[in-house]
């Protein structure tokens, strides 16, 4: 036997420790009176003189703490890695019905052009999407935009197109997901939206009202913050709503404020909530890059604000989630972000009527050169060739983070680094005391 690579300990104080694993995801804390003895067990595995220690190595090894000398954790990470990327067992789509949008925020990445999803190009994602379902075990459809619910009755009529399709070739058909900015979602869209299968909907608050509307405003530069409070009383219990709220230099304490008036208004237990890095992007908030916090600001500011929110019992900490596919579906074979017009695009950043960044089109099986360029050069993306990457103790968290970014800011030596690197073993203290007892899974 030997210990994993991706072992993580952490200090509590008065000598106990917490054990995390990132390959397992598998967190246990350690009574001050067995880490000499688990130290003792991990650096000499074969020698185990007592029970104690057989029993303790037990328990290691069901973590996977400690592994038998044959395993390559990173050999069985690409494999799994892999089979998630090119493997057919699921279709992907993100559909974008409109790029035209209610709203006007300042750090939008999208030209919001007026360009609405016609029935021929509803048609044509049907065949298309129909090659891929033969052969696929799943269906995971989500809808984006522009403000997707401008575009009711054509998600209506995909919907329930895929719904048909998913029946005909004996396709699990997953509970749909969609992307708004909530202006829209009163009680009656949300049921509409239920009623299609459409059963989860983010939505994003970005501070209390008077800095949310300095942000998310109408077109006509009245602000949208009481509104989208209004809908979510109604929508948060018939939807499962996730609540975003973007982050930058210029709203970084707004965090705190956004869960205070959730919670003033009843709408906190029924909601779940992260925090999220505003990036500069290429195209419309290219001029944003001042305002952005760097990955490790951004993550050191997450930390400060889930410590004041645990002052005020909020208990939901985020915790790792493993990604041995990948970061997203970006870089797999069979997942795409489709436009009104009918491109087809790997990252739900590049999205727009320019095709620079396209990597095919729903009409036609043939890829133009700078097509096949595109798609090769996110197929193509492995954290495995990136040295900082394979030596990380967190790879199976992260798998090189986001590919769009990791192709346009990484390095040879590492990828776009998710905020865990910089602040695991933060949360995951945040956490354990957010849970308390109940929140060890394996107590050594």
């Amino acid at each position: 036997m030997k210990p994993s690579q991706f072992n993580i300990f952490i200090h509590l104080g008065d000598g106990r420790k917490l054990a995390f694993n990132s390959s397992t995801a598998a967190l246990a804390e350690i009574d001050p009176d067995k880490y000499p003895v688990i130290e003792k067990i991990l650096a000499s595995p074969s020698q185990l003189d007592s029970d104690e220690e057989k029993e303790l190595a037990h328990q290691l090894r069901l973590g996977k703490f400690l592994i038998e000398d044959e395993t390559d954790e990173i050999a069985q990470l690409k494999v799994s890695n892999r089979m998630q990327r090119f493997g057919r067992d699921a279709f992907s789509l993100t559909v974008a019905p409109t790029l035209a949008c209610n709203f006007k925020c300042d750090y939008c990445f999208e030209s919001q052009e007026k360009i609405t999803m016609n029935e021929d190009t509803e048609k044509a994602l049907l065949n298309f999407s129909e090659r891929y379902l033969k052969r696929s075990e799943s269906l995971v459809l989500a809808w984006f935009g522009g403000e997707p619910t401008l575009c009711l009755p054509t998600i209506e009529r995909l919907q329930k197109g895929f719904q048909e399709l998913s029946s005909k070739h004996g396709v699990f058909f997953r509970s749909s997901s969609i992307v708004t900015n909530g202006y829209l979602l009163d009680k009656k869209m949300s049921e509409r939206l239920r009623k299609l299968g459409i059963k989860e909907a983010q939505v994003t608050l970005d501070g209390p009202e008077k800095v949310h509307d300095s942000r998310r405003k109408l077109h006509s530069g009245k602000g949208t913050f009481g509104r989208i409070i209004d809908n979510l009383k109604d929508s948060s219990k018939i939807l499962s709503i996730l609540i975003r709220v973007n982050l930058d230099k210029e709203n970084v304490d707004s965090g705190y404020e956004v869960v205070k008036i959730l919670e003033k208004e009843g709408i906190l237990p029924w909601v779940n909530l992260y925090f999220a890095q505003v990036s500069s992007s290429e195209g419309v908030c290219a001029d944003l890059k001042d305002r952005c916090l760097s990955g490790q600001e951004f993550s050191s500011k997450v930390v400060e604000l889930y410590e004041k929110l645990l002052q005020r019992n909020f208990n939901k900490i985020i915790y790792p989630v493993l990604s041995a596919g990948g970061f997203c579906g970006a870089d797999s074979a069979f997942s795409f972000v489709v436009s009104p017009a009918g491109d087809l695009f790997k990252c739900w950043e590049e999205i727009s009527s320019d095709r620079d960044n396209s990597v095919g089109n729903i009409f036609t099986s043939e890829l133009e050169p700078y097509q096949k360029k595109n798609l090769n050069m996110y197929l193509s993306w492995d954290p495995f060739e990136k040295s900082e990457c394979l030596s990380c103790n967190i790879l199976p968290l992260c798998m090189g983070g986001c590919p769009h970014y990791g192709i346009k800011n990484g390095t040879k030596e590492r990828g776009d680094c998710l905020p865990w690197k910089y602040n695991l073993k933060e949360m995951l203290w945040l956490k354990y005391l957010c849970e308390g007892n109940k929140g060890k899974e394996v107590r050594i």
